[in-house]
């Protein structure tokens, strides 16, 4: 790959959903909750699953965040149910939050310890762009 653009698409199509599974018991650590609950919310439909070329139930990474935040909600107090419906309405979120940072970033470079994100053109000046420069410290915006 010569340029940072091919690697952004490369990451793009290498972190779909779809592309990467987790088997159960991977998802329930990485979620902090047992094999029994994933299996369990599962077999209740609350989770997407797919299955594997050998057969094995698995779940996209995607997933992951369904876990968290149905165990948040029921850490919380809300019944399986409850947790699950609170879920379903806060997917939009993540699913805006995923297409934001996939859609937005046309281009990365690199200067010095600096990463810099061209997050594309302004509607009003499509001549200027916005960038996210990532430093160890923070993270700044410009438009140039």
């Amino acid at each position: 790959m010569d340029k940072l653009q091919d690697f952004s698409d490369w990451m793009h199509d290498i972190i779909k959903p779809d592309n990467i599974l987790l088997s159960i018991r991977d998802a329930a650590r990485a979620s902090n909750v047992t094999d029994a609950q994933v299996r369990y919310w599962i077999k209740n439909g609350y989770l997407r699953t797919v299955k594997a070329d050998n057969g094995a139930i698995k779940l996209p990474y995607n997933q992951i965040a369904s876990i968290r935040m149905i165990k948040f909600f029921l850490d919380n107090g809300y019944t399986l149910s409850g947790a699950a419906k609170k879920t379903q309405e806060n997917k939009d979120i993540v699913r805006s939050i995923r297409h934001l940072v996939f859609s937005s970033i046309h281009n990365i470079g690199k200067q010095g310890n600096k990463t810099i994100f061209d997050l594309g053109p302004i509607d009003k000046d499509p001549e200027k762009h916005i960038f996210g420069i990532e430093t160890p410290e923070k993270i700044t915006y410009i438009i140039n």
